[in-house]
């Protein structure tokens, strides 16, 4: 607290040392300071130190002031101090006090020095406060500190000696100015301090020097300490993990020579990996599989296309009780320099191999079946074709009476059923046919330039009688930009006019069937069979793509189940797709698409 007026005003301290570098006796000393000087040590329980009571030339100030206001009535006051003695003198009280007290005391404001207690004084060699400042400012006395605010700190003495002490910092008001007041004490707790010759001095540096290299390096042994720790922690966790993983792993050196296992592959092969640990990796394969895997090695290890390209190999590897286990190996480095080694992993496949045999059997059992199915309906057909066509031969012969006439009415009627009905059969067989030589892949294509307006509307006319008799409306919207396609004619006219028959078939009088060609976006040619008929669900439109199955509306109209599913087939076997969009009671629309790839410049 600084003394104004003869009071004390509380002054936060620059730095608030902390109460354990303290004792209770030292506190009191501090306490006694802060009351003479004005300053507040922090830690303080009061929150303001008691008031004083003026000291005596304090009171010769103020009558001064007081005479000087009041006039010729005031009594005359001694002459004030001087400002150097005011500077460097407390009033007889405090000066006392702080000089006897065996905590040194400095205050100073910026480098001058402004009060120095006796205990200050002798310490440093210095006869008074005159003799301090002659050698110049206050940052002469200080060698070093550890902390701006206080701490440790080494002084200089008037013959250079160095003293070791420890320093308080607190802030105070000095004639009206802040400036800073520093008690200085012995390291240990003690008021006395002590004074190093220069050897001594050195000696003590170095000494200091040794302790906090010492601490340093024990400090740096702790850290790699508890690195290595955590880099221990940090293996064992990687190896839990690589014990726990499905896979063999094993390490092997740029020799191929073996490292360490896992518990997979240990569990795998049936080594235990203390007995083959310094062995050649190919222990673990069998004989048909040493070469590749020394390959794979050898790729890697010359930083070929196999170590860019590592897409793994498929090996046999050896079990140690006997037999023999299809393995995926994948390889690679994991670690660089003079001695660089390698890390296989081993997956089992034996379930892939498995399932994959299982697949290859599947396959080659639909395919015998289809064959075998292909071979029946061909066998079939030629069989029914043969007295299928002396029917209807016999019936067109009949019908025309080249040997006769027919009397009888009745018999030229049945003779005309028994003609359309040898011609419908004829047709179902090479429909069966033509299923199964598409489903055996032996339908004969002859992929030519084909004009898809001239086959369309030679559908139409053919249709447009029996579009007739239903009063229904066939027509066409056909582009004249469209160019040919490259396909198989004959499939190409059996597929339009199923799309149309369907279409006529399923279309109640009155409604209408469009047939259209278009070119797209993409370059692709689209047909399109449009009508307005009884349409078809999603789950409709699926069973009317399978062979041999009916929507239960077409029964009514007939067929064999035969329309659609060979329809597609023929689509897909000249490279086209066929899509179909149909809504109940609206219509159907039937799109043949042939990719930019099958059309040809225009």
């Amino acid at each position: 607290m600084p003394l104004r007026n003869g009071h004390l005003t509380p002054v936060r301290p620059i730095i608030e040392p902390s109460k354990p570098n303290l004792s209770s006796a030292e506190r009191s000393a501090f306490r006694e300071i802060a009351k003479a000087l004005g300053a507040r040590i922090a830690g303080d329980d009061e929150p303001a130190a008691p008031r004083l009571p003026p000291a005596a030339p304090l009171r010769l100030k103020e009558a001064e002031a007081a005479a000087a206001d009041g006039g010729s009535d005031a009594t005359p006051a001694s002459p004030a101090p001087e400002p150097a003695a005011t500077a460097r003198r407390l009033p007889n009280s405090h000066a006392d006090l702080l000089d006897k007290l065996p905590i040194a005391v400095l205050v100073n404001r910026d480098d001058t020095a402004l009060y120095a207690n006796r205990t200050m004084l002798d310490l440093l060699d210095y006869a008074d406060l005159d003799d301090l400042a002659s050698g110049g400012g206050v940052s002469r006395l200080i060698k070093d500190a550890e902390r701006t605010d206080g701490g440790g700190m080494t002084l200089i003495d008037r013959l250079g000696h160095l003293v070791r002490v420890d320093a308080v910092l607190s802030s105070l008001s000095w004639q009206g100015e802040p400036a800073t007041l520093m008690a200085f004490r012995h390291p240990k707790g003690g008021g006395e301090v002590r004074v190093l010759t220069p050897e001594e001095a050195e000696e003590a540096e170095l000494a200091a020097e040794f302790e906090a290299e010492d601490t340093e390096s024990a400090a740096r042994v702790e850290a790699l300490r508890l690195d290595a720790g955590v880099r221990d922690a940090r293996i064992a966790e990687l190896v839990a993990m690589l014990d726990t993983a499905t896979d063999g792993v094993v390490t092997v050196d740029e020799r191929g020579r073996i490292l360490s296992l896992n518990k997979t592959a240990e569990a795998l092969f049936g080594y235990d990996q203390r007995e083959v640990t310094g062995e050649l990796f190919t222990l673990l394969f069998a004989a048909e599989s040493h070469a590749p895997a020394l390959d794979y090695l050898e790729g890697l290890r010359g930083g070929g296309v196999a170590s860019v390209m590592n897409d793994g190999r498929e090996v046999i590897g050896r079990v140690r009780q006997g037999g023999k286990i299809p393995l995926f190996m994948t390889m690679g480095q994991i670690a660089e320099g003079t001695e660089r080694r390698f890390c296989a992993v081993l997956r089992d496949i034996t379930a892939w191999k498995k399932t994959e045999g299982e697949l290859v059997e599947a396959r080659k059992a639909a395919e015998k079946a289809s064959a075998q199915k292909s071979d029946v309906l061909a066998k079939i057909s030629h069989e029914i074709r043969t007295p299928l066509n002396a029917i209807i031969g016999f019936a067109e012969v009949m019908a025309e009476e080249r040997f006769g006439p027919i009397a009888n009415e009745r018999y030229k009627e049945y003779l005309r059923d028994i003609h359309q009905s040898g011609g419908y059969v004829i047709s179902l067989v090479n429909d069966l046919l033509d299923l199964a030589k598409i489903e055996a892949g032996k339908l004969d294509l002859d992929f030519v330039s084909v004009n898809l307006n001239e086959i369309a509307l030679s559908a139409v006319s053919l249709l447009q009688p029996e579009a007739q008799r239903g009063r229904v409306v066939l027509r066409s919207g056909l582009s004249p930009k469209l160019p040919p396609v490259v396909a198989d004619q004959r499939s190409i006219r059996q597929i339009v006019i199923n799309l149309l028959s369907n279409a006529v078939k399923f279309t109640d009088a009155g409604g209408q069937v469009i047939i259209s060609t278009a070119l797209g976006d993409q370059g692709e040619a689209i047909l399109r069979v449009r009508d307005t008929g009884i349409g078809m669900d999603d789950k409709e439109i699926e069973l009317a793509l399978e062979p041999f199955r009916q929507v239960p509306t077409t029964r009514r109209a007939g067929g064999t189940g035969l329309g659609l599913p060979l329809t597609k087939a023929l689509v897909e076997a000249n490279r086209a797709a066929m899509s179909i969009t149909s809504v109940k009671k609206e219509g159907t629309l039937v799109e043949i698409t042939f990719p930019p790839q099958r059309v040809l410049a225009g």
